[in-house]
């Protein structure tokens, strides 16, 4: 098919028509029309001047190799004799200054002394840098609009320059182009008319699809086949190139920077990852950015700059980086040096009461970083460095519902040749494991060796696991000496007295343990011990004492920013209500029902190893959660856990509480002096049924007989009333 080409602005009426009505204002003396390079600046003039009243006199400064010459270059097409500019007289006559950018200086010390010697001369300029006059009025091209979003079926005015040059090429290319395509290739390139006329060219080339994936990489697009267009547009390169010359070091890499990640806008940011000493040299190179139109930028809410890098730049940036690999990979170590400092202020931030709103922010903005840089670690053969960021992010793996995945990249690592770093993933992920309440895989994966903290937790699991023996013999191991910090002293301190809490112990002694561990400093090891102390309790046959510890968990300051914590002390509150009995079905189930749904919410594991523990939560299989379904998320779950019915003491401390409710119902009839058969007759069961109840009840109540059954329901009763 031959080739044909239209030349056409689009969606350009309402800026042309503002241009023209800026000309025509005679306040106006100086106007430069200013955006990114290949947005149109020229093409947006040159149709406001079509037409004009005043003589119009157009000089290209794009090919003044010295600017130097400028002066004569302007004097010679006004008219002017030698370097002087002709006085163009009383005739009003508008001069159009097109490309200033490599004169821009120049043209800053010219103009000045031509405007107030030519008091009917209006000077038009394009530019994509202001020229920092008094008099000079701004007008800023826009890139064309792209779609809103997936569900915008109408096509966006870049989609249809995009798709009109492709017809202009070649006519039958778009037979096959689809709608969607276009739009993310028009998205990518941010709607920068020159950028989507380079793209045409490639997508006649070597298809749409291999057009936006060399976009995304940063590979360079075919040249455009043309001879007589500029040099400067045949290449993304060259478009961008043309105009920052004299851009020093900081500043290219500074736009590297911030090109390599998708979002990295906020000034605030910006320094926090990539300052360090050279705070004030950053700001002044983002100010010198934004002016060459290379930034757009803004005030957001709360009042930080925010800066947005065009398409075309970002391209550019993309192409710089595939071309040099070294620089590439400077441009990614200091990347990842910075995010391990934003990780660190992120986790500061959810330790902090009231800092969890803004760490979730910077979380939801940063996560595609985050992510990068633990892949870019990985890829490195930084394994410890990855390993540490992990460890500091780990609510936001949490958060984002990416645990199991962080996990599986833990395990991998197990295998490592630094023992330090597979030692680091076996703790991490063991923590993990005793944590959410898996605590076979907790006692598996955790080592006592060469680690205070991992013996503690070593020494809780097998406590948690139901291996009093084996916790007990890690307690030497676990004492710190007079050296240690106080604070790990009175750790080790604390976990001693959980392990050796037994029967003999009273509720005093019990009270005393919680309050010491509520007074730890450390959040995580405050949580993760009132949970324990919990379960202890749990184990003990004293619900009502675990629902108030428990509890207590719950009740700490912003309880949802450690899910973990959070779903552990509701599960705890849920096998409480079960102990109780049959009376409070209604919040154990609900409970139950909470903390399953939470847990697949959330990804996190579920709890292994419990057939140890009386009064376990409902799983899976349970009808009550089917039957409750998914009603409750984590903050109505702790809501919920801290108003449903209490537990009375009396009530609890009772053997008969311990019953369910056919063996209560039996062991009253029995008080009644009603036989075996007379019992199965009234409660329409047999016979053998009644007897296994029977034993079942006698064994619970601690009764030889049963006469010793009704005495002890009668005194019960009695209590009760």
């Amino acid at each position: 098919m031959g080739r044909y080409r239209i030349p056409a602005l689009i969606a350009r009426d309402e800026q042309v028509a503002e241009v023209r009505r800026l000309l025509a204002d005679r306040r106006i003396r100086l106007l430069t029309v200013t955006g990114i390079a290949g947005v149109g600046k020229s093409k947006l003039v040159d149709a406001a001047l079509d037409g004009a009243a005043e003589r119009v006199v157009a000089v290209d400064l794009a090919e003044v190799a010295e600017p130097q010459r400028v002066r004569a270059v302007v004097a010679d097409r006004l008219g002017g004799a030698g370097s002087t500019p002709a006085h163009p007289g009383a005739e009003p006559t508008i001069l159009f200054l097109d490309n200033c950018d490599p004169v821009a200086r120049q043209l800053a010390d010219e103009l000045p002394e031509l405007l107030a010697r030519c008091p009917n001369l209006t000077v038009v300029t394009t530019s994509r840098r202001a020229l920092g006059l008094y008099q000079e009025c701004l007008f800023q091209v826009r890139p064309l609009a792209i779609a809103a979003g997936p569900g915008d079926r109408t096509p966006s005015p870049a989609a249809h320059l995009l798709r009109e040059s492709i017809e202009t090429l070649f006519r039958s290319a778009t037979s096959t182009l689809t709608p969607a395509i276009t739009e993310e290739i028009a998205a990518e390139l941010d709607g920068v008319p020159l950028a989507l006329e380079l793209a045409a060219v490639a997508v006649t080339r070597i298809g749409a699809e291999r057009t936006l994936a060399r976009i995304r990489s940063g590979q360079p697009l075919p040249p455009p086949p043309f001879v007589d267009i500029p040099s400067r547009h045949s290449t993304v390169a060259d478009c961008i190139q043309w105009g920052i010359t004299d851009l020093d070091a900081l500043a290219t890499d500074l736009l590297l920077h911030i090109a390599a990640s998708d979002v990295l806008t906020d000034l605030e940011e910006v320094l926090l990852l990539l300052s360090g000493e050279r705070r004030d040299a950053i700001v002044e190179r983002l100010a010198e950015l934004v002016n060459r139109s290379l930034l757009e930028h803004a005030v957001a809410e709360n009042g930080h700059f925010t800066y947005r890098m065009p398409g075309l730049v970002r391209a550019y940036c993309r192409q710089l980086l595939y071309a040099d690999a070294a620089r590439a990979q400077r441009i990614r170590d200091t990347r990842a040096t910075g995010v391990g400092n934003l990780a660190t202020e992120i986790a500061a931030l959810l330790d902090r009461p009231g800092g969890r709103a803004a760490a979730l922010r910077l979380t939801d903005r940063w996560y595609p970083d985050l992510v990068t840089t633990v892949e870019h670690l990985l890829a490195r053969g930084e394994l410890e460095s990855a390993v540490g960021l992990i460890r500091t992010l780990e609510a936001v793996w949490i958060e984002r519902r990416m645990l199991p995945h962080t996990e599986s990249v833990l395990t991998g690592l197990l295998t490592a040749a630094d023992p330090q770093v597979a030692a680091q993933c076996r703790n991490l992920l063991g923590d993990w494991a005793l944590r959410s309440g898996r605590f076979p895989e907790a006692v598996e994966l955790l080592s006592p060796a060469g680690d205070p903290g991992a013996a503690r937790r070593l020494a809780l699991a097998y406590h948690e696991a139901g291996q009093p023996e084996r916790a007990r013999g890690l307690l030497d191991t676990i004492r710190p000496d007079d050296a240690a910090a106080p604070r790990e002293r009175e750790l080790a301190a604390v976990l001693e007295s959980l392990i050796l809490l037994d029967d003999s112990h009273s509720d005093d002694d019990r009270r005393a343990l919680r309050d010491r561990i509520a007074a730890l400093p450390d959040r995580r090891d405050r949580l993760g011990l009132l949970t324990a102390l919990g379960r202890t309790l749990l184990r003990a046959g004293t619900p009502h004492r675990a629902l108030e510890v428990f509890r207590q968990v719950l009740r700490t300051p912003e309880p949802a920013a450690d899910p973990m914590a959070a779903v552990a002390a509701l599960d705890g509150c849920a096998r409480a209500y079960r102990l109780a009995g049959p009376a409070y079905s209604v919040p154990a189930h609900r409970l139950s029902a909470a903390t399953h749904w939470i847990r697949i919410d959330y990804a996190l594991p579920a709890p292994t190893g419990r057939t140890a523990m009386p009064g376990s939560a409902a799983g899976a299989g349970d009808t009550a959660v089917t039957a409750v379904g998914p009603v409750l998320d984590l903050d109505a779950a702790i809501a919920y856990g801290l108003t449903a019915p209490p537990l009375p003491a009396a009530a609890l401390d009772s053997p008969v509480s311990r019953l369910t409710k056919r063996q209560l119902e039996v062991a009253r009839l029995v008080a009644e002096g009603m036989t075996n058969r007379m019992i199965a007759s009234r409660l329409g069961i047999a016979e053998w049924t009644v007897v296994n109840h029977l034993r079942q009840v006698m064994t619970k109540l601690d009764c030889p007989s049963r006469l010793h059954v009704a005495l002890v329901i009668t005194q019960d009763a009695e209590q009760t009333a």
